[in-house]
């Protein structure tokens, strides 16, 4: 009789979900729409009907449910199960999440940031599967980042770590959401690329991402970016090269500061692919020290949207594990 364990992912407009075994395979997958403006009592209600929902819906008995995982963007009190903040949640301050799935759902429950479960899925099932030590970069709407020590998410001393799009990279670069200047996310995430290609074109129009955007730059986003360099566009190119050189000074400080075997590059403007990480490997030989590099890989992420449910599934597994066998311990999942 296998081990089932759910894993939830929480975004800002979809809440997904998928039922996995201990050994990585999964038998459920389903996704509905977070409808985040309605209020955090109605998303809390949307997630214990998907979670009631997946299990019933793949003829899997409650008992045979072990624990459930989920992946919430923001900071997270991991220990205490309360989402503190989450930009992408309207009203979620100190909302103690964790607590009102168990009451209704009558499982144990996991929670973590979502960059972290992320990056968490990529060590179990994606592109660090064989890896101990790694970081994951997940790039989309902003930067997000997991950082796995010796097979298990790196948390810090309050639970903090592990923000890597909030690194400085360019004291004097754009503001960033978070209210600093020169942030990585401010200078690589899809919104950062956007805004460089839409201040261009309202100074030229010389451009393929003219076309690409339907001639109304205020519409521009990454994709048609790398859709034009992809087709040799000049302008395109210079945007790609440049972003590529700003994720490479993150990722060899990085890699000078953690010194893990690989590095992990998920999430939307990862489908760039090697037009990306070209940059990114050219510029991280200028700057990462010689030893570390060469021990480090550099690889796009393999699990696409399916990382946050996998590695929610994930985290719920090991904690329910190491419960198991260490019964007295008291578990800060």
């Amino acid at each position: 009789m296998n081990d089932w364990y759910l894993g939830i992912d929480l975004g800002g407009s979809n809440i997904s979900a998928a039922l996995m075994d201990s050994h990585g395979r999964m038998r459920q997958l389903k996704k509905i729409k977070t409808l985040a403006h309605e209020g955090k009592a109605q998303v809390i209600s949307r997630l214990v009907e998907l979670a009631r929902a997946v299990p019933q819906e793949a003829n899997l008995k409650t008992q045979n449910l072990r624990a459930i995982g989920l992946g919430v963007p923001g900071i997270i009190d991991v220990p205490n199960g309360v989402v503190l903040y989450s930009p992408n949640l309207p009203g979620w301050t100190r909302v103690p999440i964790r607590r009102a799935l168990q009451t209704a759902l009558k499982k144990p429950i996991m929670i973590d940031n979502d960059a972290n479960v992320a990056a968490y899925g990529e060590k179990w099932l994606g592109a660090g599967r064989e890896v101990e030590n790694l970081v994951v970069y997940t790039l989309g709407t902003g930067v997000g980042g997991g950082i796995i020590v010796e097979g298990n998410i790196f948390h810090g001393h309050n639970h903090a770590a592990g923000e890597l799009g909030h690194v400085t990279i360019l004291p004097d670069g754009p503001r960033c959401a978070c209210g600093n200047h020169g942030c990585v996310e401010a200078l690589v995430s899809g919104t950062a690329i956007a805004r460089v290609a839409r201040e261009a074109l309202k100074k030229s129009s010389d451009s393929l991402i003219y076309e690409l955007c339907g001639r109304i730059p205020d519409d521009v986003t990454a994709k048609h970016v790398f859709q034009a360099a992809r087709k040799g566009d000049a302008l395109a190119n210079k945007i790609v090269t440049q972003t590529g050189q700003y994720l490479g000074i993150a990722v060899a400080n990085t890699i000078n500061l953690l010194n893990p075997e690989l590095v992990i590059i998920g999430g939307g403007v990862s489908g760039a692919g090697e037009l990306l990480l070209r940059p990114v490997r050219a510029e991280v030989k200028k700057r990462a020290l010689k030893d570390s590099l060469a021990a480090t890989k550099i690889v796009v992420a393999q699990l696409g949207d399916q990382a946050g449910v996998i590695g929610a599934a994930g985290i719920a597994m090991l904690a329910k594990l190491s419960r198991n066998s260490n019964p007295k311990r008291r578990r800060t999942a």
